[in-house]
Formats: structure tokens, sequence, C-alpha cells
């Protein structure tokens, strides 16, 4: 079946979905699958190993939620320009919605994750500087969060990131099949 969408639009739409999409289940997975590992090791190995996912992490989802909000808001800015010919059909504010959400974990990351970030690395630097032995580390943390309790709650917070990507990504679908 023939389409009259540009290959500008439809590639905006393919770059926009896929990307928010394999963020966000790279994030599920993540919460769901690496951190319960995490947590079955000794304190100062959980430690070393979730700076090592949070570093590869931050370099790979960065990029990919960038490059998801920008495709979602030129694909906006497409509809909601009034030449364009799916103009006023509610696109523009799907695809705005959608672009959103994928740049709203940005902030989301530094107000509701980056103090649990902060006290793990902390905590990981203290522990690898000091060398210390897993009872040590959780005994020596004051306010009843251990290591392993802050990197049950990160995996926890991290939720709130998924659910933005897996939400932008089917408000995208669901727009781009509509029109």
């Amino acid at each position: 079946m023939p389409t009259d969408t540009p290959f500008s639009i439809r590639l905006a739409q393919t770059i926009g979905i896929t990307s928010s999409l394999l963020v966000g289940g790279v994030s599920a997975g993540l919460s769901f699958f690496t951190i319960p590992r995490l947590l079955e090791s000794p304190t100062p190995l959980m430690l070393q190993q979730w700076r090592k996912m949070f570093i590869a992490g931050k370099h790979a989802a960065i990029p990919g939620t960038l490059l998801s909000s920008v495709s979602y808001f030129y694909l906006a800015y497409n509809a909601l320009s009034s030449s364009n010919p799916f103009a006023g059909n509610g696109a523009g504010y799907s695809y705005l919605i959608s672009g959103v959400l994928s740049a709203g974990i940005i902030p989301f990351t530094f107000a509701v994750l980056m103090p649990t970030n902060n006290k793990l690395e902390a905590k990981e630097e203290e522990t690898r500087m000091l060398e210390k032995t897993d009872e040590v580390v959780e005994i020596g943390l004051a306010g009843g969060e251990t290591a392993k309790v802050l990197v049950d709650r990160w995996g926890a917070l991290n939720l709130g990131r998924v659910g933005m990507l897996i939400t932008a990504g089917v408000v995208g679908i669901w727009t781009s099949v509509s029109n």
C-alpha cells in the first residue's frame, strides 16, 4: 500500500520509536534483571558492579534519549506546521508528548535518582579506598541505608524512567499508525 508520507517523516518515526523503546527496554532490564543479580553479590563487589553498570548505562542512555526526543520534536514540528498535510489532527501534540517524555528522563534522573546515585558512588569509593569487608560496609552506613538498600532503591526508582520511555514509544507508535 503506497503512502504519501515523506521519507523524512517515516525515518524520524522509526528513529524516535525505536530509540525510546530500546533505551526503555535496556532500563527495564537493569531494574528487573541486573539489580537483583547485583544484590546477590558481596557488598564491595556489588558496589563496583553497580558503578560500572551506571557509567555504561549513562553513556548509552543519554545519546539514545536525545535521539528519540529530537526525532519526536521534529515530528511534532512538522505535524503542527500549517503547510503539513496531517496538521490539525492531534498528531503534533502526541509527538510532542512523546518528545517531552523522552527528554524528561534527564530531569527525572537529576531530581529523583541523583541522591541515591551520589550515596552509592560515595560508598563505592569509600569501600574501594579502605578495602572494607562486606560486614563492615553494611554496618558502617548511617540511617539504616545499607548499600544493598540503596541499590535496591535505585532499581525501583529507575522504573520511573522505564515508564516514561515506554509510554513515549507507545504514544509514538499509536500516532504513527493512526496517521
